[in-house]
């Protein structure tokens, strides 16, 4: 939904439900206002690791001190980590408006009646949507009432700015993006990303490359194996793919080389998650 907002992309999608790891800051500023939106990781019910418990902390500590809370729902679904997500939302004193996504997916729109009724038994909102984000179908309107909710202001950001991230993250999280999207059956959550080294060499004729040396962290030698696959066959199309997504992202040519780290149990060590930059959402 960010994605369309900004029409860029800034939030990385995958088949692959809690995709989300890191608290992103999505800034749309236009003739009439400029709105900061949060993109949060969602809530977390599994098992006790410290990467669990810091998303978990991450997406609480995010619904206070805003204005406008979206409150996102896949239609006719609403699991554990909806009600959590839920009671803690209801603990804010911002306007809160009720997001159903997917309804393209609904063929009897009649369904959607008793499933929203149930949510507003038991939470209180100042607005529904129904919206498909993926095919950007009613997302202006939900747009135009988040504007409409917010208060007046000066601008914080300048007006060419569209995040606070560093264009390092962004290459990573759209590495993890295509891990994701490649692996969404076999790969678990433990896997992640760092850039190693990051250098552009200046070419004034055939326009600058940047050379990327990126870390896939695993948990696992299985996991380093199905990344790999057959011959190194696997890692050459993840590569493929995520190059292709980060020169459109950064408009530049791009030399991508990749390799597939195994580091034990990293999801529950505290040193590791730090230096991987799940510590501070803000921190660069």
């Amino acid at each position: 939904m960010i994605n369309q907002i900004l029409q860029q992309k800034l939030s990385i999608v995958s088949h692959k439900p809690q995709t989300t790891r890191h608290q992103i800051l999505a800034i749309h500023s236009s003739e009439r206002s400029q709105i900061i939106f949060i993109d949060t990781p969602g809530i977390h019910n599994q098992k006790g690791t410290a990467l669990n418990k810091h998303l978990n902390q991450t997406a609480q500590s995010s619904s206070h001190g805003v204005d406008v809370i979206l409150f996102l729902v896949e239609a006719l679904k609403w699991t554990d980590e909806d009600l959590r997500a839920a009671k803690i939302m209801a603990q804010s004193d911002a306007l809160k408006i009720l997001v159903v996504n997917k309804v393209d997916k609904v063929k009897n729109k009649q369904q959607m009646i008793p499933f929203v009724e149930q949510i507003m038994q038991d939470f209180t909102f100042d607005g529904i949507h129904y919206i498909s984000a993926l095919k950007n179908k009613h997302v202006d309107p939900l747009f135009d009432a988040i504007h409409n909710m917010l208060p007046l202001g000066a601008p914080i950001f300048d007006e060419e700015q569209v995040s606070d991230r560093s264009t390092r993250f962004f290459i990573t999280e759209l590495i993890r993006e295509q891990l994701m999207e490649r692996f969404h059956q076999e790969l678990p959550y433990s896997v992640s990303v760092n850039i190693e080294a990051y250098e552009v060499v200046q070419d004034t004729q055939k326009g600058d490359i940047h050379h990327i040396h990126a870390n896939i962290w695993v948990e696992r030698n299985n996991q380093k194996r199905i990344i790999i696959g057959s011959k190194g066959d696997a890692i050459k199309q993840i590569g493929i793919k995520a190059r292709q997504e980060i020169q459109a992202f950064i408009d530049a040519r791009v030399n991508l080389k990749l390799w597939v780290k195994v580091k034990s149990s990293w999801t529950d060590d505290a040193r590791a998650l730090e230096a991987l930059g799940y510590t501070d959402e803000f921190k660069e």
